[in-house]
């Protein structure tokens, strides 16, 4: 209950959110602007190194600084992102009256955002060529992207299903 009640603020969730979707406006347009997007989905579900140098053989000087600027951004990113699962799955589960073990939820919140810092650390100095892909590292950064990805679209589902529970209670306590 603890977790709840320090994280499960609906101005904090809303504060989260504002950032989180400014930020992600930002490196959506940077990497909109070298016409990149695409290209930061095809690097980070790369599973081997021979795929990962392919691929960086064939984009552009531009994709590639689009690639590298939106780091500037990324860095942070994960801290925005992060406190919004955090907040929101609190205030959330404090809103359905969900204690105990789903309190997990608000634990495990951190998660994409570790995952994310690992495969940053992992993609930056291979997209500066300040590194030679190698199996094992473009295979970890693919797995933390895909963990992160997975978890991101879970909390989303859970966000949207819990978001409804709480507007029928709600619904239901007016009518009743």
């Amino acid at each position: 209950m603890a977790l709840q009640n320090w994280f499960g603020r609906g101005w904090l969730a809303f504060a989260f959110a504002t950032i989180y979707i400014i930020s992600q406006a930002t490196i959506a347009s940077t990497l909109h602007s070298a016409n990149a997007s695409h290209l930061l989905f095809a690097f980070q579900f790369t599973y081997d190194a021979a795929s990962f140098r392919e691929l960086l053989a064939s984009i552009s000087a531009v994709q590639q600084a689009g690639l590298q600027a939106h780091f500037t951004y990324d860095h942070i990113h994960p801290i925005w992102y992060g406190g919004l699962i955090v907040t929101l799955m609190a205030w959330l589960l404090k809103k359905n009256g969900l204690t105990g073990r789903w309190n997990l939820l608000i634990v495990f919140g951190v998660i994409p955002s570790l995952m994310d810092v690992i495969e940053n650390s992992i993609h930056e100095p291979l997209l500066f060529e300040t590194a030679i892909p190698s199996d094992p590292t473009v295979t970890v950064a693919a797995i933390c992207a895909t963990i992160k990805w997975s978890m991101a679209l879970g909390y989303l589902l859970m966000a949207i299903a819990l978001g409804v529970r709480a507007a029928i209670q709600a619904k239901n306590e007016k009518t009743s």
